[in-house]
């Protein structure tokens, strides 16, 4: 066997297959047109040519078709033709096993399709180009004929055929009836198909109609369907068959025409129909497009036509337009007879149909007239039935029959689809029903009151299809003419026809309106609207009333938008707010209740306003008068305790600020004394306004605390310390500690009555509550965060170095270690001002070893020693006693042995200020830095200092501080890293001393540091003596 085959061998044996198959197709075509029935003298002239077509195919040689014309072009042509005979004889099959009445109608169009395959078939053999081969001539003669054939065959029907053809249409046309008409029109079609009039031809007829029908419907293809019951109902009206009892006599028609009103290009019933020059009709634009195509023919008789020109087809327009109307009116008669069935499917196909049917006021008006509208309602509850169609009937009935408007409301339709849009079912459907019922002016009041409509299109503003939203905002505007209507907006967050209603409205109505927002919650997201000018302009004129009750309804208003950043904001910006307020408060008025509003108001737009924001508005400049500042303080002094504590937090926020109302209050020692006064009082609320005022005026200026004058002086410092000591809120107490911490620093009296009084305990047992509650220890009292703070701010008048007295009183506290946790646990701030007083009372002890060098110098002799006894515990040290030793200080040897003296060294202060210098909030690092540096203050052993804070890494600390420190900070720390490395540079490991150098070395190129570093890179014998940084 020979296995050596190419490629171009399975090319070609491929090629031949195909041509085989092809060949095969013609002859299965000829053999399906033999036995054709109808027209069968016209089918016999196409299967002729396809016979000979066959037979050339079988006698060509594939092998010379390929050479000459290519394997591609052969095989794309082949695959061509084999698909145009297979569609010729799906046509032929299926014109045999189809309903005869069918085929009489629809033979012409048949013939018409069979026509142009021949014409298509024709030119797909000439593209072959057979004649210019090397082949027979009796082929080259054969070919020629059968492309010829094809390309000039004209089937046409018989003119019994289009007799019977048109007698049909006619009939179904007219909707005809007439048994005995019915029998003879089916005694010519059997004469027409070779058959017998009888119910055998009957029902084989009837039974592929039904078939035919079905098929129609599942492909949608309505125009056919209907034709295919018409032919149905044509057959029955003969009563050769009697029509089966589960079978419906249909009482209205499908939404086509017949054939006649169907333009054969597009498919679809004319609207516009022409004819042209051969009399045949087209939908206008349809035949032009066809015409712009180049065609000269007729699309249905193929004649050539000598005019192009369009005659409009009045007749065959006007049959259309009377066949729809007579169609639409069964179709209405029926829907409307199904829709009281109880057949679910039926009332759907009713509903699909009154869908568009409504869309005519006349139809609409009708099924209103029959009282369905109820009913239409119910359907709406009932999810096996159609939803969609019966709101467009609804729609279309509440568009079309405004008289039963009310009716469709009364019915229950607004409730029903206000459920429906809330489950998010047919929402666009819902919303244009309840939009064209809106639309009556008389009926808004119902639809509004009914409960979740207005919340529910407040919502649907925000849906994400403009159409929903555009016809939500509709609604809403229809119901705006509504007072409680605009409100209920403004309730679910729409407040733009409030805003409009409020400004148009009268003083009354403003007045309720203002009352009703009152009430409301609101979301600042939603607030836009009301940060309209014009409706702050209306809120602010409602102030200049002749009724208090609108005024204080106003003012109530006000103050709750005030609430709001941006609604403070914007009354800030409107020059009008404050003058009114003002003058409330001045303005002596019989209801109290108008100044204590007014100034909550501003306090609150004070307190919105941030400090330069403050300066910037001219409107609360002037609240920062002389003359104001002292009608603030005599309503504070003269005013009933409501009244007080407003205007105390008025003050408060003045305080904060502007200097200019802090100096004001200040001044006033009328003021202040009643202020110290109140402290006594029985009004707690008052007396915390009032230290917060006296901590506000006093907090960071110069001259600290504003005290009365003796003997109120005594009575004000006994009745902080009181607050401090015994109060049980701890507001008051933080704000008494901060206060105690701003009292005037050089005044004797001031130590002596602290001297004398608890105040330390008190600020003790704040610092240790704290520690116990760290340790899970239940305190006695609750410590915040803020009264700690402040608690250590007045500790540090205690620990000032020139003042022994304090200093004593704090040893003898054993205060110590609670201060050192502190630096811990606390917050920055107090670890700041923890480390401040520890180092107040570390340079307290400097003082001291500068008085006791001689001691000092003595116990030096035993440092070495204490040093060695730390490396080696467990060895035996005879020659020492072990108690003297073990209380020396590595730093200050023995002049910090007395109990109240405080050493970091002894209290174990310095790794957690060492940890302290990675707090990067302001000043924590430079405390703790200050406190290190007391080490080394008049410190005979500075070796013995820079090495406990080696020690405690000190060093890597400072070094993460230089780093990333502030310039204060790097500042410090350069001062600390120059005294370690001037004192015990041999305890620098290699590795931290190359990068203490770099660190160093980039800190060169900022100008303030430059030359503490160049300094600290000399003592590192870096950068040599002769340097330009000196």
């Amino acid at each position: 066997m020979d296995f050596d085959i190419g490629i171009e061998d399975v090319g070609l044996m491929v090629l031949q297959e195909l041509w085989n198959r092809v060949a095969s197709q013609a002859v299965d075509l000829v053999s399906e047109t033999r036995d054709v029935v109808l027209e069968k003298d016209t089918f016999q002239q196409f299967s002729s040519s396809i016979s000979e077509l066959s037979t050339l195919l079988l006698a060509l040689d594939a092998k010379k078709v390929e050479a000459a014309m290519g394997s591609e072009f052969t095989k794309s042509a082949l695959e061509t033709l084999n698909g145009q005979l297979k569609k010729a004889r799906k046509i032929v099959k299926d014109y045999k096993s189809g309903s005869r009445l069918r085929l009489l109608l629809h033979s012409h169009s048949i013939l018409l399709q069979m026509q142009e395959l021949a014409k298509e078939i024709a030119k797909t053999i000439s593209s072959f180009q057979l004649v210019n081969l090397d082949m027979a001539l009796n082929l080259k003669t054969m070919t020629e004929l059968v492309i010829n054939n094809l390309t000039s065959m004209e089937l046409r029907s018989a003119t019994a055929t289009e007799t019977i053809a048109f007698e049909i249409e006619n009939s179904i046309s007219q909707n005809n009836r007439n048994r005995e008409n019915s029998v003879k029109l089916l005694e010519k079609i059997a004469d027409a198909v070779g058959a017998s009039a009888n119910a055998s031809l009957v029902q084989n007829e009837l039974a592929r109609l039904r078939q035919e029908k079905e098929e129609m419907e599942d492909q949608k293809n309505q125009a056919e369907a209907l034709q295919l019951s018409q032919l149905i109902q044509l057959l029955y009206s003969t009563e050769i068959v009697t029509r089966p009892q589960n079978e419906d006599c249909p009482t209205y028609q499908q939404k086509h025409p017949i054939t006649s009103f169907v333009c054969p290009l597009c498919n679809e019933i004319m609207a516009d129909p022409v004819a042209i020059f051969c009399g045949h009709s087209f939908e206008r634009k349809a035949i032009q497009d066809y015409f712009n195509r180049g065609e000269k023919n007729c699309p249905t008789c193929r004649e050539e036509l000598p005019s192009l020109e369009l005659t409009p087809n009045v007749n065959l327009r006007s049959s259309i337009e009377e066949w729809k109307r007579r169609e639409m009116d069964l179709t209405f008669q029926a829907a409307l007879s199904a829709i009281n069935s109880n057949d679910h499917s039926k009332q759907n196909k009713a509903l699909e149909d009154l869908q568009f049917l409504t869309e005519m006021p006349d139809n609409a008006i009708k099924v209103a007239e029959q009282g369905l509208i109820p009913k239409l309602v119910e359907f709406l509850k009932d999810s096996r039935l159609n939803t969609m169609a019966t709101l467009k009937c609804l729609y279309f009935l509440a568009k079309n029959c405004d008289n039963h408007k009310e009716a469709i409301v009364e019915a229950g339709v607004v409730r029903r689809i206000v459920k429906q849009i809330y489950t998010g079912e047919r929402i666009p459907d819902a919303i244009a029903v309840l939009l064209e019922l809106s639309n009556n002016e008389t009926l808004r009041e119902k639809i509004g009151s009914t409960n979740d409509c207005i919340p529910l299109l407040v919502s649907l503003l925000d849906n994400s299809n403009s159409d929903i939203s555009q016809k939500a905002k509709k609604m809403l505007d229809n119901f705006s003419s509504n007072t409680s209507f605009v409100v209920k907006m403004a309730e679910a967050g729409y407040f733009q026809p409030f805003v409009a209603r409020f400004n148009q409205g009268p003083q009354e109505s403003r007045g309720w309106m203002a009352d009703d927002l009152l009430k409301m919650q609101l979301k600042e997201n939603r607030m836009k609207d009301l940060e309209d000018g014009q409706f702050i302009q209306s809120l602010i004129q409602m102030l200049s009333s002749n009724s208090s009750a609108y005024k204080l309804v106003c003012l109530k208003c006000i103050k709750k938008l005030t609430a709001y950043p941006r609604m403070a904001k914007r009354l800030l910006s409107d020059s009008a707010t404050i003058p009114p307020l003002l003058g409330l408060i001045s303005f002596i008025s019989p209801d109290p209740n108008l100044k204590q509003e007014a100034g909550e108001i501003l306090a609150l737009l004070v307190g919105a306003c941030q400090y330069p924001q403050f300066q910037m508005h001219q409107s609360l400049q002037e609240l920062q008068s002389k003359h104001n500042i002292s009608l603030f303080l005599q309503l504070v002094i003269c005013s009933d305790p409501q009244i007080k504590f407003q205007f105390l937090h008025l003050l408060v926020e003045l305080s904060h600020k502007s200097d200019i109302a802090r100096s004001l209050i200040r001044s006033n020692g009328d003021a202040v004394a009643h202020l110290f006064s109140s402290l006594d009082g029985d009004e707690p609320l008052v007396k915390r306004w009032v230290l917060k005022l006296i901590h506000c005026i006093s907090d960071g200026h110069p001259d600290g605390v504003p005290l009365p004058s003796s003997p109120g002086k005594e009575t004000a410092i006994n009745t902080l310390v009181a607050i401090l000591t015994h109060s049980l809120d701890i507001e008051e107490r933080r704000l008494a500690a901060g206060i105690i911490s701003q009292l005037p620093k050089d005044d004797i009296t001031i130590d002596d009555i602290l001297h004398k009084s608890e105040a330390l305990k008190a600020i003790r047992e704040v610092i240790c509550s704290m520690e116990e509650e760290d340790n899970g220890i239940r305190a006695p009292t609750n410590v915040d965060t803020s009264l700690l703070e402040n608690a250590l701010a007045a500790l540090l008048r205690f620990t000032e170095p020139t003042k022994p007295e304090f200093r004593r009183q704090v040893g003898k506290l054993e205060l110590y270690p609670s201060l050192v946790r502190v630096l811990s646990s606390g917050s920055s701030l107090a670890k700041k001002r923890t480390a401040i007083a520890l180092a107040q009372l570390s340079q307290s002890t400097s003082v001291s070893v500068s008085d006791a060098t001689i001691v000092a110098n003595q116990a030096n002799n035993s440092l070495p020693l204490l040093r060695l006894m730390n490396l080696f515990p467990n060895m035996p040290w005879c020659c020492s006693t072990s108690s003297e030793i073990e209380n020396l200080c590595a730093v200050h040897g023995a002049a910090c042995l007395h109990r109240h003296t405080f050493c970091l060294i002894k209290a174990n202060a310095v790794k957690p200020l060492v940890r302290t210098l990675s707090d990067t909030e302001t000043g924590v690092a430079e405390a703790a830095l200050m406190a290190l540096e007391t080490l080394l203050t008049d410190n005979s052993s500075p070796s013995h200092a820079t090495a406990a804070i080696v020690d405690s890494e000190g060093v890597v600390a400072i070094l993460q501080l230089l780093e990333k420190g502030t310039l204060p900070a790097k500042t410090k720390a350069l001062d600390l890293f120059h005294e370690i490395v001037k004192h015990k540079p041999l305890q620098i490991s290699d590795q931290l001393f190359q990068r203490s150098e770099r660190i160093l070395v980039q800190l060169l190129q900022e100008d303030a540091l430059k030359k503490k570093v160049g300094l600290v890179l000399r003592q590192m014998n870096i950068m040599p003596d002769q340097s330009s940084y000196f």
